[in-house]
């Protein structure tokens, strides 16, 4: 998923691919509800970490990591083009918060 534009609302969900697929599939469920309501949507995933291999289990991270083959990694002007909010993934799929979010 892309850049979908919309409404002059803009919403940017950015998520860590490290932290699994069930983490992908929220963010894009949270685009698909921003773009139904009309708002321009940017998907975008923070840069590959080798840090963040641990987090998950081997097959997980190699599930998230091929969801997120077509996912832009996020820059600075995705922060400056979401004018209505922008969405962070901050934990994993323990709970834990994820250092690279915070």
């Amino acid at each position: 998923m892309r850049t979908m534009t919309g409404s002059g609302k803009r919403v940017v969900v950015i998520y860590d691919a490290a932290a699994g697929s069930t983490v992908y599939r929220i963010a894009v469920d949270i685009a698909a509800k921003a773009w139904d309501a009309g708002c321009g949507v940017r998907v975008r995933r923070l840069g590959e970490s080798t840090e963040d291999v641990g987090m998950t289990s081997l097959s997980e991270w190699l599930d998230a990591v091929e969801d997120a083959v077509d996912i832009p990694e996020a820059r600075p002007d995705d922060l400056e083009w979401a004018t209505h909010a922008l969405i962070l993934s901050s934990e994993d799929r323990s709970g834990r918060r994820l250092r690279r979010v915070s």
